[in-house]
């Protein structure tokens, strides 16, 4: 039985639609994805073989940090300081599975339930979605015909 929360978020609309994509094409209908941002062309070959490496080692696969592996973090942070000159401490740097993970860890570390949130009226569905289940109130700011946020 689904929590009366969840009965309260609308539905992430791009699910639907692949979902009836993927229904069309499993009846045999010819389907041009352009649902999602997935890419259709695999991994790079060094990255499959990174991950083939990785998976056949003789080291025990486990979890890792919360916040994702110190020498990624490390990565991350050295890229932030050459390609933009800012330096950020790995402690405040997360690697998560996907945005998702991410904007959830992010909205639950900044709002509490019944905060009310400004959003743009043509943003990213997955922030409404997520902020809803959080029990927060949204805004919905215009945007103009530049896709700019406009107080009229």
């Amino acid at each position: 039985m689904p929590s009366n929360r969840s009965l309260s978020v609308e539905s992430f609309k791009v699910m639907d639609v692949l979902k009836r994509a993927n229904e069309l094409q499993a009846e045999g209908h010819k389907v041009i994805h352009c649902e999602v941002g997935q890419p259709e062309t695999g991994a790079p070959s060094l990255v499959a073989q990174a991950a083939i490496d990785a998976l056949t080692e003789p080291k025990v696969m486990g979890y890792t940090d919360a916040f994702g592996l110190l020498p990624l973090r490390e990565k991350i942070a050295q890229h932030y300081l050459k390609k933009y000159g800012v330096e950020v401490d790995t402690k405040n740097i997360v690697v998560t599975t996907g945005s998702s993970g991410g904007f959830l860890l992010a909205f639950t570390s900044c709002f509490d339930v019944g905060d009310t949130i400004a959003i743009a009226s043509s943003g990213y569905p997955c922030y409404r979605n997520i902020l809803q289940s959080l029990g927060c109130h949204l805004a919905s700011v215009p945007i103009n015909d530049q896709f700019k946020l406009t107080t009229k």
